[in-house]
Order: C-alpha cells, then structure tokens, then sequence
C-alpha cells in the first residue's frame, strides 16, 4: 500500500526543522525525525528557512522541504492589494493572512496530497488551498479555542493537541468535522541526561545559589499569560530567604526584544536580589542543565493552556510540579505528580502555600518525581509520530 502524502505547512515565522525554536516548529520537526526513522508517510514540509536549517533539511531523506525565502517587499505589497480587491468583491472568500501562504501554494497546488495540513496558522482556511486541495485541508490545532461567538472553518479534519481543546473546538465551530487528538511529545533523552552532585552545585553557584536552598524554576514564555509577576510575587511572600526562584525564557521562543513585560518582570527580579536569577532564553537541548539543578517546577498558567510541554519536560526531569487548573495541563499531568492550584484571586497566596508544603515534605517529593517520571514516558516523541500517522489514516 503507497503512503499517506502528507504536507505540513509551518506558520511561516520560524524554520523548520526548528534552529530558532517555536513550539509549533519544534513539534514538526519531532515528526520529521521520527518519520525518518519509522517512514510511515510520505511528507513534505512548506517552511521559511535560515542556514543551519536548510543544512539540516539536506541531511534528511524521507522529508521533501519546500523552503520559502523571506517574502520580498513587492509580495507583501502585492498580498495586501489582493486581500483589499477580495474584501470588496469577494467578501465571502476566506483570505491568506501573510503572503508566506500565497508563495506557498504557489509551490504546492499542483502536487497531489492526501492531506495538507495547517500547522497553526488560520483555524477557518484559505479559500485558494480549499480550491487547491477540495476536501483535504486540515488544521493542527495548537491553542484553545475562545472566541465571543461561534466560528466556522472550512477544514474536513482537525487534530487537537488535547481532548480540552478538541472539546473546546466542537463548542465554539459551527462547522461540522472530526476531531482527532494527538497528544503532543518531546524528545525524552534530551531531559532524563545525568547531571551529577559535583555539576549541579556548580550550575547553582554560577547563579548565586547553594545547596541548601530550594530552587523553584519556571520554564517559559515571559508574557501575561504565564503568571510569571504572580510567581516572583508568591516568592516575595515567602519568608525562608532559602526559597529562591530561577527564571529560564524569553518574551518569544528565542532571544528576543524586551516587551513592557519583560521590563515589568526584569524590575520585580531585581527587587527580590538574590533570591531570584533571570537566565532569559536557553536552548532545548541545554535546558536539562537548569531543570537538573532545580527542586521543583511552578507553572502558573493564566490562561486555558492548550497542551503545554514544559510539565512533561519538567516530568522527564524527575522534577515535582505546582500547575494550575489549566487548559490541557491537567490532561498531560496527574494529582501523583503535580500539586493544583486554582486560577483565581488568592493565586498568589496559593502558590505560596504549595511551594513551601513541597519544601517541607521531601518525601512526597521523591514519590511525586517517580510518579512524573512514569507519566512522562505517555508523551514520548513516538507516541506522538504513531498518534499522527493514525490520525492521517
């Protein structure tokens, strides 16, 4: 039986495979990867692209890449100039938000697919890839659907990143289609590395820290969302000055600008001294360092988190996790390994009360971290790969 084709078409922000991170980016390349070891689809992958990227596309050999240059000044302007004349004479026409996407299909419609699949992206479709590709335009739901009134979107199939946002999908699309969910994963040997006494207690004194406080990290996106101001100020409550806060992310998913945020968050660090280090952006594949080195992981989520990987990452870790009620985190975690807390106005008093109940009970630590080890192992990258073939098929 021939493969599946698939084509997988990035938002078109940052590469793919993924040099510049972007959590979207990093889960297509997880299937890249794991289809160049199991070859159960036949895929191409429409991305923009830097050099390192374009390397690692080369060294592939079952992923053909359509990579996208930089759009040129006169695509850009001529994408607006034709949004404006199908506004006017064809407001029924669901428009391409960026001219990635006119150049894209430019490069694909006349390829045959089983699926074309948006990777993010506009949930209610392009009317020119509708055309294109009649009954085979998908959407990879990554976030959680919360509109002020129903939506439509012309995809046949959606594949949600958690039954949460599936379900969420269903309430709010007026539009009729299956929805599958396919859990997300991470690369386990990238956070189960060893780190030894000698190597964490020198991590914690490059930051200030000793071996006789207890670190809690935060892995993340510094933005509203994340309740990163309602933990340093959880950690400000608290009186032990041997509670201490270590702060790994940036305002994106790579070094990045600083937003009012970010000032917002960097001011509040530097009231707290030494009781906090704000590190900024680390690669995935060097953030095991930090976790390693850390006691347990805080995820203060504020918003219906669709399915994020930092508490599977923390899992992997051996790390024990305070999340709130969140979206798709309680789907991804459990009560064995994860503290709750609710998203409401004693938040912060919350976080505080969960922070030191774990500080002061290293035996429920230790059973926690075992328990968020196991439960890691449901969300390997393979997992992943097998949910997504089967969704496609």
């Amino acid at each position: 039986m021939p493969l599946k084709r698939i084509c997988l078409i990035a938002p078109g922000l940052l590469p793919v495979p993924a040099t510049q991170g972007g959590a979207i980016e990093t889960l297509m390349t997880s299937i890249v990867n794991q289809n160049e070891l199991y070859k159960e689809l036949d895929l191409t992958v429409v991305t923009t692209f830097d050099d390192e990227s374009k390397r690692l596309a080369k060294s592939l050999h079952y992923t053909k890449f359509v990579l996208i240059p930089s759009t040129t000044v006169f695509e850009r302007l001529k994408h607006r100039v034709k949004n404006v004349f199908i506004r006017r004479f064809f407001p029924s026409q669901r428009l391409s938000p960026s001219a990635f996407y006119d150049v894209a299909l430019r490069n694909i419609r006349h390829e045959s697919f089983d699926g074309v699949v948006f990777e993010g992206g506009p949930s209610s479709g392009i009317t020119a890839f509708d055309d294109s590709f009649p009954g085979k335009m998908w959407y990879h739901l990554h976030y959680t659907p919360t509109f002020d009134k129903p939506f439509s979107s012309s995809a046949s199939r959606v594949f949600a990143v958690s039954d949460f946002v599936g379900k969420a999908w269903c309430m709010n699309c007026t539009s009729q289609q299956k929805v599958i969910t396919v859990h997300n994963g991470i690369d386990m040997s990238r956070f189960s590395r060893h780190v030894d006494a000698a190597e964490r207690r020198r991590i914690r004194s490059s930051l200030g820290f000793t071996d006789d406080d207890f670190i809690v990290i935060f892995c993340g996106r510094i933005m509203r969302e994340k309740g990163v101001l309602e933990l340093l100020q959880a950690i400000s409550e608290i009186d032990d000055q041997h509670v201490k806060l270590m702060i790994v992310g940036s305002a994106d998913f790579g070094p990045s600008n600083r937003t009012p945020y970010v000032n917002a968050v960097v001011e509040r660090v530097s009231h707290l001294g030494n009781r906090v280090a704000y590190i900024g952006y680390v690669p995935n594949d060097q953030l095991y360092r930090y976790l390693k080195s850390a006691d347990i992981q805080v995820v203060p989520s504020m918003c219906e988190d669709a399915a994020p990987l930092v508490p599977v990452e923390a899992m992997a870790a051996g790390l024990p996790l305070i999340v709130t009620r969140s979206g798709g985190i309680e789907e991804y975690t459990s009560p064995e390994c994860a503290v709750i807390v609710e998203r409401d106005g004693q938040i912060v008093e919350s976080l505080s009360r969960a922070i030191v109940s774990l500080q002061r009970n290293p035996d429920r630590c230790n059973k926690m971290s075992q328990a968020g080890l196991a439960r890691a192992q449901l969300y390997g990258m393979r997992s992943m790969y097998q949910q997504f073939v089967a969704a496609c098929k």
